[in-house]
């Protein structure tokens, strides 16, 4: 009953709030990886698997990074596709985000298929790089997460060896008043993206939202902390991935 009533409120909350960016594509200015397409896949029920599509748009040398999220009180075994290796796994007792990397290679199937020992809701997405280091993609990462007290889902700082990396966030949240106003510095009631900051994916048509934002930084150090503007009333994830 509780949680109806606070989605009946957030439903009010929303129609009020700021409206969302477009999705975009974000250029590295500092000549490093871009962003140059991602694809999502729906919400499924009670599943123990979940297709991703690369897409033809993927091409021989990019990089796709695949966002494979699963809520559910257990956290069941994942299996990844050939080729895919696992970048962080992280959890609260109902959200579940897991990252993978693969490099396109030729002959390549368009659709990949993650399974799970045990049915879940799932749903994910799968974003394209460029001008990607392949031989060592990931440089750093970090992860976060919050449980049923709520607060404002953060995605912790990481400390960059590269210079030119693409800082990819990755957020996700069992129920939220979300939109993608993730600042670093939350000027009253107007907060904005960290500079250079584009909203790549911004997935809130249902109460499981995620969201993927790609920042670029020029020269090797700490990323900013990202905080997410809106309150989260459940359990959220959040990542930060720094790509070489």
């Amino acid at each position: 009953m509780i949680r109806q009533t606070l989605i009946a409120i957030t439903a009010v909350f929303l129609v009020t709030y700021n409206s969302s960016p477009s999705p975009a594509s974000a250029e590295n200015t500092g000549g490093g990886p871009n962003v140059v397409s991602r694809a999502e896949a729906p919400v499924m029920k009670g599943t123990t698997s979940l297709s991703l599509n690369v897409g033809p748009s993927g091409q021989t040398a990019q990089l796709a990074i695949a966002d494979v999220l699963s809520y559910g009180g257990s956290q069941p075994t994942i299996i990844a596709p050939a080729g895919w290796e696992l970048i962080r796994d992280d959890y609260t007792k109902t959200t579940r985000q897991s990252l993978y990397w693969h490099a396109i290679a030729p002959n390549d199937p368009g659709t990949e298929t993650w399974t799970f020992s045990d049915p879940v809701d799932a749903q994910g997405a799968v974003v394209l790089l460029d001008n990607v280091a392949l031989d060592s993609p990931v440089d750093m990462t970090s992860g976060n997460t919050g449980g049923d007290s709520g607060g404002k889902l953060t995605a912790k700082s990481v400390a960059t060896t590269s210079d030119g990396d693409l800082i990819l966030s990755f957020n996700a949240t069992d129920f939220g008043a979300y939109r993608p106003t993730v600042c670093t510095q939350c000027d009253g009631l107007k907060p904005k993206l960290p500079e250079n900051a584009k909203v790549v994916l911004d997935h809130e048509t249902t109460a499981l939202e995620y969201w993927i934002l790609a920042n670029n930084q020029s020269q090797m150090g700490s990323t900013e902390v990202q905080v997410s503007y809106a309150p989260q009333f459940f359990n959220w994830v959040a990542a930060q991935v720094a790509i070489r």
